[in-house]
C-alpha cells in the first residue's frame, strides 16, 4: 500500500452510515476512499432488522430490490408485555446479517466509484490551522498511512478513541449495550413474526427473537446503563431471552447456539459527539442515533450517510467547504431525527413501569385505533409522544 494518499472525501468506517455515504458521494461524481479498520467482510453485533424506515433509505440508494432478494421477510412484530399480553403489529420488515447488509452496500459504492480499503485503522486527524485535512492510519503490517482530503466523514460506530482524537467525543460512555448469539430452533416457529419481550425484572430494557430464515433466529437483549437494575441483564449467564411466553422459552431451550454470544456498545438519543468541525462530520452510531427503547439504528445510519453526502458534494461543487457549509448537515439531520429521539427517551423512561407496558400492549392489542397509531411510530410517520406524552397516555387509558 502506498505511504500517502490524497482523495476529496474519507470515509472512515464501513457499516451503513459510511458505506451510504460513500456511495452517494461516488453516485454524485466525487472521489470517494472508504476505509475500514476489520478486514471484510466483518461480523456486526446487531438485531439485523430492516424497519420500513431503512427500506426505504435502501430504496432512495437503488438497493432495496437487491436487498429483498437477500433478506428474509417478515410481516409482522409481535410484543410481549410482562404480563404475557400480545399484540401484533403487521407490516414489510426483513431480516439480513449486517456482514451481508454492509458488505452490499460497500461493493455498490465500488462500482458508482469509490475506492475501498479494508484492514486500515485510522488513529489520528492531520490538521492545518485548526481544520481537519485528513487522517492517519495504521495497516495491516502496523506501518503508518497518510490519508489527505478535503473533507472527513467518521462513522467509526462506538469507537470513542477515533471521536476523542479529532476531538468531537463528548461522553466516553455508552447508553446501552446490544447482547445477541444466532440459534437453529430443533423446532419450528412463524418465522414471518419478530418478537421482542418485555419481562418486569429487566424494564425497560428489551429481549428479541428475529428469524433470518431456514430455523435460524437472531436473539438477544438490549440493555439501557442509566437504570440501576440493568446490571443483573449484563450477566452472560443470564438467558439472552426472557418471556412469559412460555413456547418461546421451551423452543429456545432446545435450540443449537451457532455461535459465541457477542456484545456490543450502543450510543442511543442523538449523545456522545459533536456533529462537525471544520472539515470533519460525524455519522450514524457515532452521533448516537440509535433510538433509545426499540434499539433501531440502521434507518438513522443510511439517513445521517446520505444527508452528510448530499452536504458534502453541494459544498466541494460550490468549492465552499467551510465550517458554516457543512453544518447544514447537523441541522438537516437534527430537524428530522432529534424529534423522534426525545420522544423515545420519554418513552424509554416511562416503560420503566411494569404497569406501562403491560398497559400499553394490552390495551393496543385490543384496540384498532392504537394499532394504527403505533404503527405509524414504528413506521416514523409519528413520533412517540403520540403515546408516551402524557396527552397520549390518557389516549390509551381511554381507547377502546
Amino acid at each position: 500500500m502506498k505511504r500517502g494518499l490524497h482523495t476529496e472525501v474519507l470515509v472512515v468506517g464501513a457499516g451503513p452510515a459510511g458505506g451510504a455515504a460513500a456511495l452517494q458521494l461516488a453516485a454524485a461524481g466525487r472521489q470517494v476512499l472508504l476505509v475500514e479498520r476489520s478486514l471484510f467482510p466483518r461480523e456486526k453485533v446487531c438485531g439485523d432488522g430492516l424497519l420500513e424506515d431503512s427500506m426505504k433509505t435502501l430504496g432512495e440508494m437503488g438497493l432495496a430490490e437487491a436487498v429483498r432478494k437477500k433478506a428474509h421477510h417478515i410481516s409482522k412484530i409481535r410484543f410481549i408485555a410482562p404480563s404475557g399480553k400480545q399484540c401484533d403489529l403487521e407490516g414489510e420488515f426483513y431480516t439480513l446479517r449486517r456482514q451481508e447488509l454492509d458488505a452490499l452496500i460497500v461493493e455498490e459504492a465500488c462500482r458508482k466509484g469509490a475506492e475501498f480499503v479494508s484492514g486500515l485503522e485510522v488513529t489520528a486527524p492531520l490538521e492545518q490551522d485548526s481544520r481537519v485535512t485528513g487522517a492517519l492510519a495504521v495497516d495491516q503490517q502496523g506501518q503508518l498511512v497518510t490519508i489527505r482530503a478535503r473533507v472527513v466523514l467518521l462513522a467509526p460506530g462506538t469507537n470513542a478513541r477515533v471521536l476523542h482524537s479529532f476531538g468531537l467525543l463528548q461522553e466516553r460512555r455508552p447508553n446501552a449495550v446490544g447482547i445477541r448469539a444466532y440459534y437453529r430452533l430443533q423446532e419450528s416457529l412463524d418465522d414471518t413474526v419478530m418478537y421482542i419481550s418485555y419481562d418486569r425484572r429487566m424494564l425497560p430494557a428489551y429481549c428479541w427473537m428475529f428469524p433470518m430464515g431456514n430455523g435460524v433466529y437472531n436473539v438477544g437483549r438490549g440493555v439501557f446503563l442509566s437504570y440501576q437494575r440493568q446490571q443483573r441483564s449484563l450477566d452472560p449467564r443470564r438467558p439472552l431471552f426472557v418471556s412469559h411466553a412460555e413456547s418461546l422459552t421451551a423452543v429456545l431451550q432446545s435450540a443449537r447456539r451457532l455461535g459465541p454470544i457477542r456484545a456490543a456498545p450502543l450510543r442511543t438519543g442523538f449523545r456522545g459527539a459533536r456533529a462537525c468541525r471544520q472539515g470533519v462530520l460525524v455519522l450514524g452510531e457515532a452521533l448516537g442515533l440509535t433510538f433509545p427503547l426499540i434499539g433501531e439504528g440502521i434507518g438513522n445510519a443510511l439517513e445521517s450517510g446520505l444527508t452528510a453526502a448530499r452536504v458534502v458534494a453541494r459544498a466541494l461543487e460550490s468549492r465552499e467547504v467551510s465550517l458554516e457549509a457543512l453544518r447544514e448537515y447537523e441541522r438537516r439531520l437534527r430537524q428530522r431525527q432529534e424529534p423522534f429521539h426525545r420522544a423515545y427517551l420519554q418513552a424509554e423512561a416511562w416503560f420503566r413501569h411494569t404497569l406501562v407496558a403491560n398497559c400499553l400492549i394490552a390495551r393496543t392489542a385490543r384496540s384498532a385505533e392504537l394499532k394504527t397509531v403505533a404503527s405509524k411510530i414504528i413506521s416514523r410517520q409519528e413520533t412517540a409522544r403520540a403515546i408516551f406524552s402524557l396527552r397520549g397516555l390518557s389516549k390509551v387509558l381511554l381507547a377502546r
